[in-house]
């Protein structure tokens, strides 16, 4: 992708409306995952028309919505095949398609992704589940893809975008990144076997560090990306330290703000 292609792709994806969103829903005891992408009423001209992009991902459990967002680069992946079970798990769906910019038709191109989301729950009232994220993106192209990495569950930068909110809660997760091949090999199981580069594993509690990472996916390379986030109600201890201390601060600073207002002689 040349730079003013970049240049335009991601303009053109920032600025696409998430008000207007098609969502697909999977389930497992006490959760739920509902994976939302564009409605399909954006065109730029081009085969892979009309433009889907993903968004976001609400995970439910037990009543309780927990908002997390797609890794990148599956963002810029135009979502031309999206749906749960079928030739997935009955916890799980699927959404493929052309990267933007290099889309050749609704699900095909020159640089193409997919994704799997799987939900597993816990029982019910246990505020525990998992869910993960596995990301496959292949280089069709002659050359290197530049391309910005950041994991599924990270804190989004942009000002206007829902922050996800964990009080109450212990979320923790881990990323794993690897690429294998190149333009004449890309299995672990056929001879003449592929090349592999597994990138240092991100493991965190919270939102995810891996964001807005630079990363060049060689020739005729797949990249895939695994995340694994769970969940848990923080324990009972960590929560009342932490109203403690809320109290403690606004007290504080209404001494202070007291002391200011007295005259002074």
């Amino acid at each position: 992708m040349n730079a003013l292609l970049l240049v335009v792709v991601t303009m053109f994806a920032s600025c696409l409306s998430p008000a207007q969103a098609a969502s697909v829903t999977i389930s497992d005891q006490n959760s739920s995952l509902k994976f939302t992408i564009d409605e399909p009423t954006s065109n730029l001209g081009v085969p892979n028309d009309p433009i889907q992009l993903p968004r976001t991902v609400e995970w439910t459990v037990d009543g309780r919505r927990i908002l997390v967002y797609p890794s990148g680069p599956l963002t810029f992946i135009d979502v031309g095949h999206i749906h749960p079970d079928l030739h997935v798990a009955a916890n799980q769906l699927h959404a493929q398609g052309p990267m933007l910019g290099f889309g050749t038709g609704a699900t095909t191109g020159t640089v193409v992704g997919g994704v799997v989301y799987s939900v597993d729950g816990g029982a019910a009232g246990s505020g525990v589940s998992r869910i993960s994220e596995k990301v496959d993106i292949h280089n069709k192209t002659g050359g290197a893809v530049s391309m910005s990495l950041a994991g599924m569950g990270y804190k989004p930068p942009q000002a206007a975008l829902e922050v996800p909110d964990f009080t109450g809660l212990k979320v923790t997760g881990t990323t794993v990144t690897y690429f294998q091949g190149n333009a004449q090999t890309g299995s672990f199981t056929e001879p003449p076997f592929a090349p592999v580069t597994v990138r240092p594993v991100v493991s965190f509690s919270g939102f995810n560090p891996l964001l807005n990472q630079s990363f060049n996916l060689p020739a005729g390379a797949v990249l895939t990306m695994v995340t694994e986030l769970k969940v848990e109600n923080a324990p009972l201890l960590t929560v009342v330290w932490w109203v403690g201390l809320a109290i403690v601060l606004l007290v504080a600073a209404a001494l202070v703000a007291r002391k200011r207002r007295r005259p002074q002689g």
